[in-house]
């Protein structure tokens, strides 16, 4: 299944469940586990934005590269054009049309090109020109095509990243219902709950179970290294965001894109692109600090802290924070540099 396809049927599968009233009925328990289960939702909705976005940039360059020879080649359209304008048509028998007005004009301009050189009423410079402008405006033709189906494909993305944007928003939104029947302390108990933070709307809590001074640094590369100390530097104080890329707020691929930008080296926005980043680590047992860790189906990625920590961006109503593996679904990649 494709990116668009299977985020697009995320983002309304999310937004339907989220429509449900939240159950003044709930248990602590269960609302401990309905509103983890949100934010985890609206995180994986929010990845699903990152991705449409990463594709819809990368259209918008081929737009803009297409766009470009497009207006290039007309304009090679319109000079061989006004060249063949001025060529004499005396070897045309008929003498009532010009040559390069009939082919310009005809449905069938091969056939024309055809006819017209069998019976010598071209000669070979006419030939020439026309064979090159019939080929340009066959080219021409290609292009505007490939921009239409790209403009489309880059529309049916937006559509796509303002799905999964109102799925997040909607699932935070139902989080925020369950939350608003509890009384402060029972709401204080639920955003304690796994290490989650304040609710939507109120301000992120961190949730780190090692400090950054315990953080080993050394038999690392440079470029790990650079990486990790701008990563260290959020810890506690960046909350979880949409779209996030830095310096103040962060998704989770935002904050792995941001903090190896500082060492020079340009990631994807986009956990499931980061699988392939990098080189290869063959498991866990072979981890070292700084590496990329893919985890949650590819839903979620962070840096890897050591002694099985995760330095991430974890989801809504987190700061960013140093967790247990453990927290999340199993290993998809692990990726180095």
């Amino acid at each position: 299944m494709s990116i668009l396809t299977a985020a697009a049927a995320t983002a309304v599968a999310l937004t339907a469940q989220a429509s449900a009233h939240a159950d003044p009925k709930l248990t602590l328990d269960q609302a401990k586990s309905q509103v983890e289960a949100d934010r985890q939702a609206a995180s994986a909705a929010t990845e699903q934005y990152d991705g449409a976005q990463v594709q819809e940039q990368a259209l918008q360059q081929k737009v803009n590269v297409l766009q470009d020879e497009i207006a290039r080649q007309q304009a090679q359209v319109n000079a061989e054009t006004a060249q063949l304008g001025t060529v004499a048509s005396a070897e045309y028998r008929d003498g009532t049309v010009d040559p390069t007005v009939a082919l310009m004009l005809s449905s069938d301009p091969t056939g024309f090109l055809d006819k017209a050189t069998a019976e010598n009423q071209l000669n070979d410079d006419q030939v020439a020109m026309l064979s090159s402008l019939q080929a340009q405006q066959q080219t021409l033709a290609k292009e505007k095509a490939e921009a239409a189906q790209a403009l489309g494909a880059q529309q049916a993305l937006l559509k796509q990243m303002q799905q999964s944007k109102a799925a997040a928003e909607a699932k935070l939104q139902h989080a925020q219902s369950i939350l608003d029947g509890l009384t402060p302390a029972q709401q204080q108990q639920v955003n304690a709950a796994g290490g989650g933070g304040g609710g939507y709307g109120s301000a992120a809590h961190n949730d780190s179970h090692m400090t950054v001074g315990q953080i080993d640094l050394s038999g690392i590369s440079s470029a790990a290294r650079t990486a990790m100390l701008a990563a260290m530097s959020k810890v506690g104080i960046a909350p979880y965001s949409m779209g996030g890329s830095g310096p103040n707020v962060f998704d989770c691929s935002g904050l792995v894109m941001w903090s190896y930008a500082h060492a020079g080296i340009t990631l994807p926005h986009y956990s499931f692109s980061d699988e392939t980043v990098g080189s290869p680590v063959a498991s866990m047992a072979d981890a070292k600090v700084g590496d990329i860790i893919v985890m949650e189906g590819g839903n979620h990625v962070g840096l890897y802290a050591g002694n099985g920590m995760l330095l991430n961006a974890p989801e809504y109503g987190y700061t960013v924070s140093i967790q247990p593996m453990s927290y999340f679904g199993g290993v998809v990649a692990i990726r180095r540099f």
